[in-house]
Order: C-alpha cells, then sequence, then structure tokens
C-alpha cells in the first residue's frame, strides 16, 4: 500500500530583471535555455534512492536511513505559474517519501529561480576562464527574512539568498544547465525538525545535478534531477538528505 502526496506550488515561490551580464554568453541566451529545458512534460515516473543522515551538534550520528521513494514529475507550467509533482512510498518507507520531497522542491526552485521576474534578484554571468569550463549564473537576493520551514517538509518557507548554476555543453548539444547550489540568508528561525525537535534553524543549503531527457516524440530534451543533496543546520544539529534519480522505464 502506497501513501501518495501531491504537491502544487506557486511560481511566486520560486521564480525578473537581471543584472547585466556578459558578453559572451547574455541573460536573453540564458533565459532561452531556461525555458527549454524546465517545460512541461508528460508525467515522468521516477524511482528515488534516499538517503538520510541526522547528526547532534557535536556531529555524532542521531539518525541514519536508506530507502526508496517514488516521484511522478508533472512539469512546469509557466502560463499558470506553477509545477506539480506527486511523491509516494509503501508504507515503511514514509519516512523516506517525506525526507525526499526536500531534494525535489529544491530542483523544482532552481528552475523557477533562473526565470524569475523579481528585482530584489540579481544576475551576473562569469564567462570560463579557460576552454572546458563552465559558465557560472550566479544569482543573488539581499534583505532576508528568518529562516522558516514549510510545516512538513525540511525546505525554506521563503526561499532566499544566493545561488549559482553552472551551464556547459549538453548531451544533445548546445548548452544546459549542468548544476544548482543554493545557500540560505537571514537571521534564525524556529522550527520543529524531525530527528532533532524543536530548534533554531540557522542555514539551509541545496546542491543539484541535472540530467537531460528526450520524450517520444519531442525532439527537444528537458531536464530532470540526477542527484540532490539538501541540509538543514540547526542549534542541534544537522539533518542532510541525498536523492538520486532514475526515470522508470
Amino acid at each position: 500500500m502506497s501513501r501518495p502526496v501531491i504537491l502544487m506550488f506557486l511560481a511566486g515561490l520560486l521564480c525578473g530583471p537581471f543584472a547585466q551580464g556578459a558578453d559572451e554568453v547574455n541573460l536573453d541566451q540564458i533565459r532561452a535555455l531556461a525555458t527549454n529545458y524546465f517545460r512541461d512534460s508528460t508525467e515522468i515516473p521516477m524511482s528515488v534512492d534516499v538517503t538520510t543522515l541526522v547528526t547532534d551538534a557535536g556531529g555524532k550520528a542521531k539518525h541514519q536511513s536508506r530507502a526508496t521513494a517514488g516521484m511522478v514529475f508533472n512539469g512546469y507550467n509557466k502560463g499558470a505559474g506553477k509545477f506539480s509533482l506527486r511523491a509516494n512510498a509503501g508504507v515503511m518507507s514514509a519516512g523516506a517519501m517525506r525526507d525526499s520531497v526536500s531534494g525535489d522542491l529544491a530542483a523544482f526552485f532552481a528552475g523557477g529561480l533562473i526565470s524569475k521576474k523579481d528585482p530584489a534578484h540579481t544576475l551576473a554571468i562569469r564567462q570560463p576562464a579557460k576552454p572546458g569550463e563552465p559558465i557560472v549564473v550566479v544569482v543573488t537576493e539581499g534583505d532576508c527574512p528568518p529562516l522558516e520551514l514549510m510545516p512538513r517538509w525540511m525546505f525554506p518557507q521563503h526561499p532566499c539568498g544566493s545561488a549559482r548554476f553552472t551551464v556547459n555543453a549538453g548531451s544533445h548539444g548546445g548548452l544546459t544547465f549542468q548544476s544548482f547550489r543554493f545557500d540560505s540568508s537571514g537571521p534564525p528561525g524556529a522550527a520543529k525538525v524531525a530527528y532533532l525537535g524543536d530548534v533554531q534553524v540557522q542555514a539551509f543549503h541545496a546542491e543539484v545535478e541535472f540530467q537531460e531527457g528526450v520524450l517520444p516524440g519531442d525532439r527537444n530534451p528537458y531536464l530532470w534531477p540526477l542527484a540532490a543533496v539538501t541540509s538543514v543546520t540547526t542549534n542541534k544539529g544537522k539533518v542532510t538528505i541525498g536523492n538520486r534519480y532514475s526515470p522508470k522505464k
């Protein structure tokens, strides 16, 4: 028996005029990449290998687990300003499903952030210093509110901080987004965190690697997560969750 969870989030959570980029790769090209790779698709069922490690304030392990959850990605809907996904797992893996959502949200947050229309965000493009090195796109936001988590998920209620994308040659030609990194800013906020209890959340960190996929009848590739690592640092310890995604045949 499985326990599905359906999540839908407004792009207002996620997704400006950005700062002027460098000449070699300009902002229009970055936006075009985002429009192409982070778009609607048919349902993509994925298997998610989830590992969770909880350590106390001294770095000693309090909890470790590894299990498998499921995720069905339904695509981005730019017109409606939202994306949707379904997370599921068997009764014995309910904790893995809950933990895995943190990485799911990090991946989709990345897709919305790169095209976000918000003057509070600034974007800078760093050209590669040598051939073969990636282009780096840096997004920053200042004056962040206290770091609060969503009621059920270990992900910020209002993500705010600094992010960076790496852009390089894609497996299907042209440029593509390869990875994403996010670090929260803002003062600590109160939360109740699984395995640690009532805490002050001091930092949230996320790293996502992307994979290209092509669907039958569509020559343009999509981007789905390949791996995601998220961590929540608190005054009582740290929770680190790793997801590894495999599209189901």
